[in-house]
């Protein structure tokens, strides 16, 4: 029983402040992003290239935008992706997208 007191008390004491860390984090991103801190970032963009500096070629841009990337999932699905068939299935004609068609078991054509 005595122990009991001190098992609740560790995990208070040890946890910390992670969900106010997190929130700074997620603030600075956020004030990264804000349109002024861009429009500042494109004025100085602008100024360096006045000044004669050398725009990044095509490998530094493919590069700096994988560092920023947030995932690498394949893009969504479009209409054209998935076009509507006549599928025949169950002995019956149906008209459907062609990834239904295929799901119930029937042929499209």
């Amino acid at each position: 029983m005595r122990w009991l007191p001190v098992l609740f008390l560790i995990p208070l004491l040890t946890s910390g402040c992670f969900v106010f860390e997190e929130l700074d984090k997620g603030m600075e991103i956020m004030d990264a992003h804000t349109p002024k801190k861009v429009k500042e970032q494109e004025e100085a963009e602008a100024a360096k290239l006045a000044n004669g500096e050398k725009p990044p070629t095509y490998a530094q841009s493919v590069g700096s935008w994988f560092q920023n990337a947030k995932s690498l999932a394949p893009r969504e699905q479009t209409a054209s992706d998935d076009p509507m068939v006549k599928c025949t299935a169950q002995g019956r004609m149906l008209f459907t997208k062609r990834s239904d068609c295929l799901a119930r078991g029937g042929s499209p054509g």
